[in-house]
């Protein structure tokens, strides 16, 4: 067993060896895929909204468009476009192995063994696996983050502006993958701690930043001349802290301060005298102490109608501090407990349904009595959600009745264009999933998520391990596992828990966990990366 081993080892340190890593991530794909097929995943219909409408220079909803950002929408739409739901498949596939094979030339740095023991505790990773199988973000970030794993472990090993620019590179892509991804621009400055000439340092400082600036400078522009918001995505100030303090900890009140009493008298006056929530009878008690998903895209809608599209959510932004300066003990429990559950639990899943997803868009619903709102919410949709907004309000929800509602355009020939991009998003979201595969074994393949060590436990044993070892590289890898818990906790102040956004992260917790175990002693291993 110990000459295998050292065989292996000196395998995974090769080209052969990422090769061999390659192909049984496929294999290991292809085996789970037997069960699960690549299915929509979290907000599938928004990537798809993204994608119909990336090729209009006047997108008929602006929202749509700067309330997300390019690389999983055409990572996700273009495979379904050009080869459906099978091409889908193979891309997934192909994203699942190059990020282990990535994770793997990450270990590498830390010695073979590291190397070794990572690649394997990804194969055997249910979740990491499964999250593949969605069409969201989340696989997509998965990808970009492992790229940029590597690319920071390489900058750090071995510094010099060509590797910086390369990092500057990931980090925009991540960004461009996931908005909150733009704190990874922190990294630009650790050449600042380092030992390297000043002249040298600042060169690799000016690599990345300037890769950051013209990347995502350039979407910002494109932004700003296409729909007057010269931002990377037009959702932050909303979501940290207002969205986790009012669907979550439901701590905002128009007690807290001026910005919350100037938003509950707004709610009042263009929300709550409005169907569907005049029917369903919600007072402004209610819509603050329990308001959820819906009530929030109707403040978000509400921001942009009232207070002005180029207020920016700053009511919201005001209204939210006030709740955590009121409410900090709730807030920060709310939090920590959010974080430690994405760091615990693991990733579980179910088969979609085979007519395929629920595109994001405004729907009319009928009958009598009231329908009940679905997943605790006040009302069964918003009255005017936020992606109905414009910089104009050319866009409008008519509500007929408590429970029937139509768009009317103001500009002309937007209507067809509506209808258009409907059809368009709604074709490409019925061709996955391709076959039906088995709810029994994919709800094994869930319960087995349960048998692979949680975060905390890798994060735990790494720290251990690192303080009685003392591994070489061993401040890198604090490094790959700080700036993953920095997203975290940055997802954890904006939103309630979602373990899907916890497992893109978690390979760096995973490698973290394996340098205390095996890392190699003394020396770094500089030319292994």
């Amino acid at each position: 067993m110990r000459r295998v081993l050292t065989k292996l080892e000196v395998l995974v340190a090769t080209s052969r060896g990422s090769a061999a890593v390659f192909g049984l991530a496929l294999a290991q794909f292809a085996l789970v895929s037997i069960a699960l097929p690549v299915q929509p995943g979290r907000d599938f219909g928004d990537y798809l909204w993204f994608y119909v409408q990336s090729g209009d220079w006047h997108s008929v909803f602006a929202m749509s468009m700067l309330f997300r950002t390019p690389v999983a929408p055409l990572v996700i739409g273009a495979p379904l476009d050009l080869a459906g739901g099978w091409g889908a498949l193979v891309v997934m596939a192909l994203l699942f192995a190059l990020s282990v094979v990535a994770w793997t030339r990450t270990a590498l740095v830390f010695g073979r063994r590291v190397a070794l023991v990572t690649s394997a505790a990804l194969l055997l990773f249910p979740g990491y696996t499964i999250l593949f199988h969605g069409l969201s973000s989340n696989a997509v970030f998965a990808t970009a983050f492992a790229a940029f794993a590597l690319a920071l472990v390489r900058a750090l090993v071995q510094p010099s502006p060509r590797r910086f620019a390369v990092l500057g590179l990931t980090v925009s892509v991540a960004a461009l993958t996931r908005p909150e991804s733009q704190l990874l621009i922190v990294v630009a400055l650790v050449p600042l701690v380092g030992t390297l000439p000043w002249r040298r340092r600042l060169l690799c400082i000016g690599a990345c930043l300037s890769v950051v600036l013209v990347l995502l400078g350039g979407w910002t522009l494109n932004n700003g001349l296409r729909y007057g918001d010269y931002t990377v995505a037009r959702r932050g100030v909303a979501y940290l802290p207002f969205f986790r303090a009012f669907t979550t900890d439901h701590i905002v009140s128009p007690a807290n301060g001026p910005a919350s009493r100037k938003l509950a008298a707004a709610v009042e006056a263009n929300i709550l005298t409005e169907q569907p929530y005049r029917a369903y009878g919600v007072s402004s008690q209610a819509f603050f102490a329990r308001g959820k998903d819906r009530e929030f895209a109707d403040l978000l809608s509400l921001s942009d109608r009232t207070f002005g599209w180029d207020d920016n959510y700053n009511v919201l932004l005001h209204a939210g501090l006030e709740a955590v300066r009121t409410h900090p003990g709730t807030y920060a429990r709310g939090a920590g407990h959010t974080l430690v559950f994405e760091l615990w639990h693991p990733l579980f899943i179910g088969l979609a349904a085979a007519a395929g997803p629920t595109v994001s868009t405004p729907a009319t619903t009928t009958g009598d009595p009231l329908p009940t709102p679905s997943e605790g919410d006040l009302v069964p949709t918003a009255h005017e959600g936020a992606y109905l907004a414009t910089p104009d309000g050319h866009i409008r929800e008519v509500w007929t009745s408590a429970t029937e509602h139509h768009l009317v355009f103001a500009k002309p020939g937007q209507r067809a264009q509506y209808d258009t991009v409907q059809a368009d998003a709604s074709r490409l979201g019925a061709r996955v999933p391709t076959y039906a595969g088995s709810a029994t074994l994919t709800r094994q393949l869930s319960r087995s998520s349960m048998l692979f060590p949680p975060a905390l436990l890798w994060l735990a044993v790494g720290l251990v391990g690192i303080l009685v070892r003392r591994p070489a590289n061993v401040l890198i890898s604090v490094a790959l596992a700080a700036v993953g818990l920095l997203i975290l906790l940055f997802e954890a102040l904006s939103d309630y828990a979602i373990v899907e956004f916890a497992v893109p992260l978690i390979p760096a917790f995973i490698v973290f966990g394996v340098v205390g175990l095996v890392g190699t002693r003394g020396v770094g291993n500089r030319g292994q990366s």
